[in-house]
């Protein structure tokens, strides 16, 4: 019996030590995508997530007008979306045209 539970504690061990392991690994995936995007389009603005409605608005501000572009969520709760542009004119109107909504957004504390 105890040879049983010897076994299946290896077996356990083993499993974590997977699951840190592609842990790791998507960290990295993602700290290399990060690094080659900031190099790409360094000229960066982060907003607030507003509602459906003003992400939509962005979104077909992005799509129309400015050239090369991405973005992500900053942080795992979706609070703020980083824009990232390839021109710093696109980020400047982009700025101008959708920053003035996060001076609204004021953090507690």
């Amino acid at each position: 019996m105890q040879a049983d539970d010897q076994a299946t504690n290896r077996a356990d061990r083993a499993k974590d030590k997977a699951t840190d392991k592609a842990a790791d690994s998507g960290t990295d995936k993602r700290g290399e995508w990060l690094r080659k995007l900031d190099e790409e389009c360094p000229y960066q603005v982060v907003l607030p997530r507003g509602p459906s409605g003003a992400d939509d608005a962005i979104m077909n501000f992005l799509n129309a007008y400015v050239g090369r572009f991405d973005m992500y969520v900053e942080d795992e709760y979706a609070v703020f979306v980083r824009y990232c542009f390839a021109d710093p004119l696109d980020a400047a109107i982009f700025r101008s045209r959708f920053e003035y909504r996060s001076s609204r957004f004021k953090l507690a504390g």
